[in-house]
C-alpha cells in the first residue's frame, strides 16, 4: 500500500527523502550557536569596555567566537537583535554610537533608541502644529 501513512515512516522512504533533501540543500546547515541576544550579552560582558562598545566590535567578537556557525545574513540578523535589545531596555545606545548594558549605563547622555524615536516624533508633531497655526492665522 503506497498510500498508507506508515509507508512514509519506513526506513527506506525516510532514507530516500533524507538523501534527496541533502542533495537539494547542499549548503543547508543548522547553526549550533546560542540565540543572538545571548551572544550580544556575552560580547558586552567579556569585552567589558566601560565607555561602551561599537556595533563593529560586538559583531567582530561574535564572528571570532562562532566562526563558521553563523548564518550568511549574520550582519542583518545581528543589527535587528541589537535594535531589539535597545528597544526592550536591555542595552542602551550612547551618543557616540556605542552600546552598553543597562546596568553599566550610568553614563551622561545615554538614551534608549525608543526614547529618541519618541522625541523625534514629538518634534515632528510640534512642527506640524506650528505650520497649522500659521496657515489658520
Amino acid at each position: 500500500e503506497l498510500n498508507s501513512p506508515s509507508t512514509i515512516n519506513s526506513p527506506h522512504v525516510s532514507s530516500v527523502i533524507h538523501n534527496h533533501l541533502q542533495h537539494v540543500f547542499k549548503s543547508f546547515h543548522t547553526p549550533t550557536h546560542p540565540p543572538y541576544h545571548l551572544m550580544i550579552n556575552r560580547a558586552m560582558k567579556e569585552l567589558n569596555d566601560k565607555s561602551g562598545l561599537t556595533e563593529e566590535a560586538i559583531s567582530e567578537f561574535i564572528r571570532k567566537e562562532y566562526d563558521g556557525d553563523l548564518p550568511f545574513a549574520h550582519e542583518t540578523i545581528f543589527r535587528i537583535h541589537l535594535k531589539k535589545l535597545c528597544m526592550s531596555g536591555e542595552l542602551v545606545c550612547i551618543d557616540d554610537g556605542k552600546y552598553m548594558l543597562v546596568s553599566e549605563s550610568e553614563v551622561v547622555g545615554a538614551t534608549f533608541e525608543s526614547e529618541e524615536k519618541d522625541e523625534e516624533k514629538e518634534d515632528e508633531n510640534d512642527e506640524r502644529r506650528k505650520k497649522t497655526r500659521r496657515s489658520i492665522i
